[in-house]
C-alpha cells in the first residue's frame, strides 16, 4: 500500500486490500478486453462453425480502462485480444461447432461446456492443442468455462475465475434482439461464504458497466448467465419483468403467455441461465441490480496465489468517485428519456399523508422507526430490528415524508412499487430533471406515489453501509385493494432478516427479534401469510412451516407483490427457498389444533431462528 494516499480513488482504496503489487509482471501482460456479447466470434459455413480459441494470461480492467488491473487467465479468438467474457459463440440449432483449444499457459486447463452434456470436458496441457467437435443441437443459453486446478464451478474463484464465455443456440424463429450479460466473480472463498469479491457484468463493475437507453415501450430481452461460485439475487427498480426461459443444468424450461413468472427479484444459482423480458412505462433512471449488499458496493480484490493489481493510473479522473453513493460491482443503469416534453396533466393531490421517522438509539441496535398516518402512530418494537408496516390502498395516491433525526445520510428504496423514478430512492441516480438527493441528517424527503396493484412489498434503506440494513432500516409496505382492510387476525407478516445485535454478533431475525414470542392463532381459520426476505447477503433463505414429521402443506398465491395466474397457484409442502428482495404470499389453515413451528434457515453463515404458532381450537364466539 505504499504510495496510496487516503484522497484516492474510493473504489481503489477499497480494492487494493491485501493485495500484492507487482507492477513490472503485470505491465509485460497484454490487455483483456471487455466484451459485452453482441459480435459472434468464429467462421459460419455451411451449417458448420469453425472456431479458435485460446487461453492466455493478461491485465484486466473491471472499471476504467486505465484504472486498476488485475492479472487474470481469459478466453480469446486466435489472433484477437484477450477478452471478459470469452468470445461469444452464437450458432442456429443443428449448426455442427469444430473448436480448435490452445492453452498458452504455464498450467493445464479443463474446459467445460463445449459438446452436448453439460458434463462435456476438455483437458488442455500447457502449450498444447486440442479438438472439439459437436452439434449444437438444443436451443438456450448456455456457457463454457475453465479451471485450472480441477475445480467444479462452485470452487472456482481465484486467477480462473474469469475464464467463461457464452454460448447461445438460436431456434429457427430466435428474436437475436437480445442483451447477453455473463455474470462472473472472484472471491476470497468459493461458495456463498466470500465476502471480499470482485463480481462483474460482462467484464465491468459499476459505474462502468453497460448502461441503456430505453424508450418508453421498449421491448428489452435481456439474458444472464451465473458463472460464478453463488447465486444471485437480480432486481429492477420501477418495474416487472417476465421469466421467459430457465436452464439448470443443461435442461432449458421455457414459458409463454400468463405462464411466465413476473417478478421484481429473480434468483438463479451457480451454472444456471434465465432469459428475461420487460418493458419500461415511465420516464427516468433505475437499476437493475444484485440484491446481495456485498455485490452492489465496490469490489474488494482478495489476496489470491496468482492475483496481482496495479493501481490506476489517473485516479482524479475516474466518474466513480461520487457516483451513486459508493455503489459497485453487479450494478446496470437504465434512462428512459421524457418524451411528452410537457408538464404534468393533473396536479399533484395527495389523498393520504404518511411521515416515516428515523431516530438514534443509543445501543444496538441503531435505528427506530416510527410512522405517523394521521392521528395514528406505531414505532419499532424494542428491542427489535424493524420498522412499522406501511399500509396503502391501491390506487390511492400517497405522500410518505422520511424524515431523518440521525447522525448520517440515509435514503429509502420502495421496493417493488412501480412509480416515479424521483421517488425510487436511489441518490445520485434516480430522478429525470432532478436527481434523488441523499436524506441528510435533520432532513426530509417526500415520496409520492399511486400503487397500481396490491400485494406485499418492502421499504428498506439503499443507502451502502451494511450497518444500516443490520440495523433496522426497513419494514414490511403492505399495498391493499381498494376498500379493503388490513385484518390482524387473518393477515399476518414475517419478515426473515439479519440484526447486529453488538456482542451477539449477527443473528437471524424473524419479526425483528432473533427469538420471536410464541404467535396464538386459530385452527380453522384461513391466514395469509406474507413473507419477506430483507437481509443483506443472504439469497438462499429456506423458510418452512413444520410438524414433527416435516413441512405441512400451503398454497402459494403471490410472489413479489404480483397475484399468481391462476394456471400458477399451487398447493405444495410449506417449504420455500426466499431470495434477499423477494416476497411470498401464502395462503394456510391448520384442520386441528396444534403447534406448529416456523423455520428459518441461513445456510451459508449457518443460522437458525424459528418461531412456534399455536393453533387453538376457535372460541364459541367466533362460530
Amino acid at each position: 500500500m505504499k504510495g496510496i494516499q487516503p484522497s484516492t480513488h474510493p473504489h481503489l482504496l477499497a480494492i487494493l486490500v491485501g493485495v500484492v503489487l507487482l507492477p513490472s509482471t503485470i505491465h509485460a501482460q497484454p490487455d483483456v478486453m471487455a466484451n459485452q456479447n453482441h459480435a459472434p466470434a468464429g467462421d459460419l459455413r455451411n451449417g458448420v462453425l469453425t472456431i479458435h480459441l485460446e487461453v492466455g494470461k493478461g491485465n484486466w480492467h473491471p472499471e476504467a480502462e486505465d484504472g486498476m488491473a488485475i492479472s487474470v487467465f481469459a478466453f480469446c479468438e486466435a489472433g484477437h485480444p484477450l477478452q471478459n467474457p470469452g468470445p461469444l459463440i452464437r450458432v442456429p440449432r443443428g449448426t455442427e461447432i469444430q473448436a480448435s483449444l490452445h492453452n498458452s499457459l504455464s498450467v493445464p486447463v479443463d474446459i467445460h461446456g463445449l459438446g452436448t452434456s453439460p458434463d462435456a470436458l476438455v483437458h488442455v496441457v500447457p502449450q498444447a492443442t486440442e479438438q472439439v467437435k459437436f452439434v449444437a443441437s438444443t436451443s438456450g443459453l448456455f456457457f463454457y468455462w475453465g479451471a485450472t486446478e480441477g475445480e467444479s464451478l462452485i470452487q472456482r474463484h481465484g486467477v480462473d475465475a474469469e475464464l467463461t464465455g457464452a454460448l447461445v443456440v438460436d431456434a429457427p424463429d430466435a428474436d437475436k434482439n437480445d442483451e447477453i450479460f455473463v455474470i462472473e466473480m472472484i472471491s476470497d472463498r468459493p461458495g456463498p461464504g466470500g465476502r471480499q469479491t470482485v463480481a462483474t457484468i460482462n467484464g465491468k463493475s459499476w459505474p462502468y458497466t453497460q448502461r441503456f437507453n430505453y424508450g418508453i415501450g421498449h421491448q428489452a430481452r435481456w439474458r444472464w448467465i451465473n458463472a460464478t461460485n453463488e447465486p444471485h439475487a437480480l432486481h429492477l427498480h420501477g418495474f416487472y419483468y417476465h421469466i421467459q426461459a430457465f436452464n439448470h443444468a443443461g435442461k432449458v424450461e421455457t414459458f409463454e403467455g400468463e405462464a411466465r413468472p413476473l417478478v421484481v427479484t429473480q434468483r438463479f444459482t451457480q451454472g444456471e441461465t434465465f432469459d428475461m423480458s420487460w418493458s419500461p412505462g415511465r420516464p427516468g433512471r433505475w437499476l437493475f441490480h444484485c440484491h446481495m449488499l456485498i455485490h452492489m458496493n465496490p469490489p474488494i480484490v482478495p489476496s489470491l496465489p496468482g492475483l496481482t493489481v496495479t493501481p490506476a493510473a489517473n485516479v482524479s479522473s475516474h466518474s466513480a468517485r461520487n457516483d451513486a453513493m459508493g455503489m459497485g460491482q453487479l450494478v446496470l443503469g437504465i434512462t428512459v428519456p421524457d418524451s411528452s416534453n410537457s408538464a404534468r396533466a393533473t396536479p399533484w393531490h395527495a389523498d393520504r399523508k404518511i411521515q416515516l421517522e428515523i431516530h438514534d438509539r443509543e445501543s444496538a441496535p441503531r435505528f427506530a422507526l416510527q410512522v405517523r398516518d394521521g392521528s395514528e402512530s406505531s414505532t419499532s418494537p424494542e428491542p427489535g430490528l424493524i420498522g412499522p408496516p406501511i399500509v396503502l390502498t391501491r390506487a390511492e395516491p400517497v405522500e410518505i415524508e422520511v424524515i431523518n433525526k440521525t447522525k448520517e445520510p440515509t435514503a429509502i428504496h420502495w421496493h417493488g412499487i412501480e412509480l416515479e423514478s424521483y421517488y425510487d430512492g436511489v441518490p445520485g441516480w434516480t430522478g429525470g430533471s432532478q436527481t434523488t438527493p441523499p436524506i441528510r441528517p435533520g432532513e426530509s424527503f417526500v415520496a409520492r406515489m399511486t400503487p397500481p396493484r396490491a400485494g406485499t412489498f418492502i421499504y428498506h434503506t439503499h443507502w451502502h453501509d451494511g450497518t444500516q440494513l443490520l440495523n433496522g432500516l426497513y419494514g414490511p409496505l403492505i399495498v391493499l385493494p381498494k376498500g379493503g382492510k388490513l385484518d390482524p387476525a387473518s393477515d399476518r407478516t414475517f419478515v426473515f432478516s439479519l440484526g447486529d445485535f453488538g456482542a451477539l454478533y449477527d443473528l437471524g431475525l424473524i419479526n425483528g427479534s432473533p427469538q420471536s414470542k410464541t404467535l396464538q392463532l386459530e385452527a380453522g381459520r384461513k391466514y395469509r401469510f406474507r413473507l419477506i426476505n430483507i437481509s443483506t447477503n443472504n439469497q438462499g433463505i429456506q423458510v418452512s412451516l413444520r410438524d414433527p414429521t416435516g413441512p405441512v402443506e400451503w398454497r402459494v398465491i403471490a410472489k413479489d407483490g404480483a397475484d399468481l395466474p391462476a394456471n400458477q397457484v399451487h398447493t405444495g409442502k410449506a417449504q420455500l427457498t426466499i431470495t434477499v428482495g423477494e416476497t411470498y404470499d401464502v395462503e394456510f389453515t391448520a384442520s386441528r389444533p396444534q403447534d406448529l413451528l416456523l423455520d428459518l434457515l441461513m445456510p451459508a453463515q449457518k443460522i437458525h431462528a424459528t418461531q412456534t404458532l399455536v393453533f387453538a381450537a376457535a372460541s364459541p364466539e367466533n362460530h
